[in-house]
């Protein structure tokens, strides 16, 4: 797998498909047990469809900043304590590392649309 193949996959899966699932749960969802859940569908539900818009691209951000984070770690761009060494990624098929510009590729993608 390339890099750009797996920035694009983790974009869908993480990104898309995540906020796709978040906002069928809170437009569907009546009743919560989670406390978290609980707090936030009574705003939800009150929110205006403006509102709504707006608080689903916000997930779309901490999303999108948290992925960014999460792959600059994996490249190694990104300070973390604690971690002292590097990581290198590979696929199964090969020993060519595909970490080094995740961060940035994935930034890139976003910046796109």
């Amino acid at each position: 797998m390339k890099p750009e193949e797996l920035v694009k996959v983790l974009k869908r899966e993480t990104i898309e498909g995540n906020l796709e699932l978040y906002k069928n749960l809170l437009d569907t969802t009546n009743e919560a047990k989670d406390p978290v859940w609980k707090g936030i569908l009574p705003m939800y539900i009150n929110f205006s469809k403006d509102e709504k818009e707006i608080f689903i691209k916000f997930l779309r951000i901490v999303e999108i900043n948290t992925l960014s984070h999460v792959l600059g770690i994996i490249d190694g761009s990104t300070y973390v304590d604690g971690i002292t060494q590097d990581f290198v990624l590979t696929t199964g098929d090969s020993n060519e590392k595909i970490n080094d510009d995740l961060q940035s590729l994935f930034l890139e993608l976003i910046e796109e649309e």
